[in-house]
């Protein structure tokens, strides 16, 4: 309960410090830990309501930067409940949608080592940036894992899991996700 107080009133710090760039519909949980940050372009909307997405959001939207980690929004991007979480750097390029229950992450959040799991060196957690180009559509259901990059106008298919470098103009899908067709 002081939890979900305590996450209520970062949200509604941050949708006030932001009012006139980020339009939030619904509940978002927005944090950045010390020595992180979330930097946000111009006409961000993020649904964040089961009402404002009938596509099937399954969550509210989530946005977290952590130990030095930075998110980088562009302007105009379009979010629905998904999930941003860095550890060290995501890039969202201008006019980028992003559809409901997707997930956007830098990290593996654990060692992949099992007798490493349990530890607190977080020297021994893999992280690789992630950048979404301009103009990208990411279907609902995508999971976007760590050192991905797309390039400007790239569309994911529902469902995806997306890992490697995409050039622009292409669409891609499947898990793993593969170039279904270039569009130039």
């Amino acid at each position: 309960m002081i939890r979900t107080v305590l996450l209520y009133l970062l949200y509604l710090k941050e949708k006030f410090r932001l009012w006139n760039k980020v339009s939030f519909r619904g509940f978002t949980v927005v944090y950045a830990y010390k020595d992180s940050r979330i930097i946000w372009g111009n006409k961000v909307i993020i649904n964040s309501h089961p009402l404002s997405n009938l596509a099937g959001m399954r969550q509210r939207a989530i946005i977290v930067a952590r130990y030095g980690g930075t998110i980088r929004i562009g302007n105009g991007v379009e979010m629905s409940g998904m999930t941003i979480y860095a550890y060290r750097q995501i890039v969202v390029g201008d006019r980028t949608m992003i559809g409901a229950n997707t997930i956007i992450m830098d990290t593996d959040f654990h060692p992949l080592q099992a007798e490493y799991r349990h530890g607190t060196d977080r020297s021994l957690i893999k992280r690789k940036p992630v950048s979404i180009g301009k103009d990208c559509f990411i279907g609902m259901n995508v999971t976007i894992c760590k050192g991905t990059v797309l390039g400007d106008r790239c569309v994911v298919g529902a469902g995806s899991v997306v890992c490697g470098e995409f050039p622009a103009d292409c669409i891609i899908a499947g898990n793993p996700a593969k170039i279904i067709r270039i569009c130039k």
